[in-house]
């Protein structure tokens, strides 16, 4: 579809009465900005939308009712779309795009825990919060009850009170935003398939951008263990050591132990942590018919690829190359860096700002000139801006760690 063609047919259905002549150029322009919208959430959600824009089309050939219905019950997850909700309803009697329901669909979908847009197996892991405003917020997992456990009570005897020491840090949602502009001169060349494929890869970038502020949190917090032989990767030998780390601490006078459950690693040790976390039995320990020395990793842990993670460790804070400036938390990071927790810990938060849960928000920008065609009055523009607000933090700092080489 060009940009002329589809003036044509609004023109048209303005001729034929089904649509005011004065909203032509206007519905044009926003219909211009919905492919980009849509190229968006398919950047951002891939799969996942498209299963659900199946699902609407399916709901609205059975049964248009229900279809309707659907739609109507779904404005709690739209309200950010109100420009091209107005669009859709002026062009009800010409067309019905399955998009609208299909993104509530997926956004529902995508508040279930685990869900993650870019496929870092950090962020799934983390917990998730929902705040209200951007005040500071107190990490979890980090309040230590003067007792571990509950009190035994004899009878008839009163209960016993214990008290709390709060230690989380205290971090803040952050405003991400990014915009682009659909411009006079990219609707003067009937450009709308580069502009729909740009969106998408703002999608992309949106999603990548949740698994960056998981990742940097780790990257800034979490502490530090450097290995003997660090630089051979996640071996037996190195696995162990990071095992042993974690099941003997002691913070604040206390006695903590932890469990290694799962490693992130860069692709430069992937295969590596595979075989030594999947052998049963040490090389070479097989002799003369013995009986072989058994791994001791053996599935101790399970291995994640996370090359998102090798890049940010690389590059530093938000992509720039500067990861060796200690103030920035990224001092001393390498790609060939690896991560182990303890899921059961919880040790990874993530926050996000109400309304935001499921994923970012798009606005769409529309001048108020008669001359639509034309673009704004000021710089001949249209644009589209993503927002998402959220931020992350190592809630549990005693069942993260980062393995290094010496």
């Amino acid at each position: 579809m060009t940009v002329q063609k589809l003036r044509m047919g609004y023109r048209e259905a303005a001729l034929r009465g089904y649509i005011p002549e004065q909203v032509v150029d206007r519905l044009t322009m926003m219909t211009i900005l919905e492919t980009g919208i849509q190229a968006f959430y398919k950047g951002y959600y891939g799969a996942l939308l498209d299963e659900n824009l199946q699902r609407s089309q399916d709901l609205r050939i059975s049964n248009r009712e229900g279809w309707d219905m659907a739609l109507a019950a779904q404005d709690g997850v739209l309200e950010d779309l109100t420009g091209i909700r107005w669009a859709h309803r002026q062009t009800e009697t010409l067309t019905t795009s399955d998009f609208l329901l299909a993104l509530a669909y997926t956004r529902d979908a995508a508040r279930r825990p685990g869900y993650a847009p870019f496929e870092s197996e950090l962020l799934k892991v983390a917990r998730t919060r929902t705040v209200n405003n951007f005040k500071p917020i107190k990490a979890r997992g980090a309040t230590n009850l003067l007792h571990r456990f509950l009190a035994r009570r004899p009878e008839a005897t009163n209960v016993q009170y214990t008290g709390f020491i709060g230690q989380g840090e205290f971090y803040s949602a952050v405003n991400y935003e990014l915009a682009i502009a659909y411009t006079w001169e990219m609707y003067t060349n009937d450009e709308i398939g580069e502009f729909a494929e740009a969106m998408e890869e703002l999608g992309e970038a949106a999603a990548r951008t949740r698994a960056w502020s998981v990742i940097d949190a780790v990257a800034r917090m979490a502490p530090r263990l450097p290995l003997l032989n660090g630089e051979q990767g996640p071996t037996i030998q190195n696995i162990q050591a990071v095992k042993s780390y974690l099941a003997s601490q002691t913070v604040d006078g206390r006695f903590v132990a932890r469990t290694m459950t799962d490693l992130y690693l860069p692709p430069a040790w992937d295969s590596l942590a595979y075989v030594s976390l999947n052998s049963q039995a040490l090389a070479g320990s097989t002799q003369g018919g013995l009986e072989p020395n058994i791994n001791p990793v053996y599935r101790a842990g399970t291995p994640h690829n996370e090359p998102l993670m090798a890049e940010i460790f690389n590059d530093g804070p938000e992509g720039n190359p500067r990861y060796n400036d200690p103030a920035a938390g990224y001092a001393d990071l390498s790609d060939r860096d690896w991560v182990a927790l303890d899921r059961n810990a919880r040790p990874l938060e993530i926050s996000y700002l109400e309304g935001f849960q499921a994923g970012p928000r798009t606005y769409t920008r529309v001048p108020d000139t008669v001359e639509l065609n034309h673009g704004s009055f000021e710089n001949h523009t249209f644009a589209v801006k993503v927002g998402d607000v959220h931020a992350a933090t190592v809630a549990e700092r005693s069942a993260v760690v980062i393995a290094q080489g010496t």
